[in-house]
């Protein structure tokens, strides 16, 4: 009888443990009063939107944010809601981020809702480069899509080889790429056809350093939207997945 208590008590904590865990590295974060790339930081916790407090915010924890955000790195980190006050819990303080962690919620702070501040010390940041995310997919795979000018777009597959894809994994934290995928592999995507004819070398940070005609400028359909496979320690030699935008393989700048 007491084993069974004892079984049963144990696997009460592990699954809370993994629930914890998922809970952790699947923290959403959303840019707010700002445009696409810069704004006040805000997280979504026990079904609310809430800030993050000023106190120790630095361009470590602006890297991160702007990580899970899909963007390459930080520009500047911002203090004293540069981008406003903003509204509801303050959820975090004190954050200290070493800057290599998958999500914001990962780094160390006193705990959710744990604070001493007021909207006053909202914490913002500005972003680099152009958003990306991987939709229709899964946390490592997906049809590539940016976001330029205030919508998310599709890229089209003419010269789509892995060059192209190993930039998409690494500025979504990635590795590099197992694969490209071409002729809409997961399914045709809706809305506009943001990138065509792209040409990386394979070095760029960011998808949109990549040669290409221009944004908006294409002769495709969304029958070929191009896509990628990515390399994470479960799926292909050991590599890792750097950022939180693994959760869902989805990087928006939310609303």
């Amino acid at each position: 009888m007491r084993l069974c208590i004892t079984t049963v008590l144990m696997a009460v904590v592990l699954a809370f443990l993994v629930l914890s865990t998922f809970g952790e590295t699947g923290t959403p974060i959303r840019l707010a009063d700002g445009a696409g790339n810069y704004g006040r930081v805000e997280i979504y916790y026990n079904s609310e939107w809430g800030t993050v407090c000023d106190d120790g915010w630095d361009l470590n924890d602006a890297n991160v944010v702007c990580r899970q955000l899909g963007f390459e790195s930080a520009r500047e980190s911002k203090t004293n809601a540069f981008y406003g006050l903003g509204t509801g819990p303050i959820l975090l303080d004190n954050v200290g981020c070493v800057g290599d962690e998958t999500s914001l919620s990962q780094c160390s702070h006193h705990g959710f809702e744990v604070h001493d501040c007021w909207h006053g010390e909202d914490a913002g940041v500005v972003c680099n480069g152009t958003p990306i995310r991987l939709a229709d997919g899964a946390e490592y795979y997906g049809r590539v899509e940016v976001y330029y000018n205030g919508q998310w777009g599709t890229v089209c597959d003419d010269g789509w080889d892995v060059n192209d894809a190993n930039v998409v994994c690494r500025q979504m934290g990635f590795e590099f790429a197992l694969e490209s995928k071409t002729s809409a592999f997961y399914g045709p995507g809706t809305g506009l056809i943001l990138l065509d004819d792209v040409g990386c070398a394979g070095s760029e940070t960011s998808l949109s350093q990549c040669s290409h005609p221009g944004f908006g400028v294409h002769n495709c359909g969304h029958g070929e939207d191009a896509g990628v496979v990515c390399n994470t320690a479960e799926h292909g030699h050991g590599g890792r997945c750097l950022s939180s935008s693994c959760v869902g393989r989805q990087a928006d700048v939310l609303p």
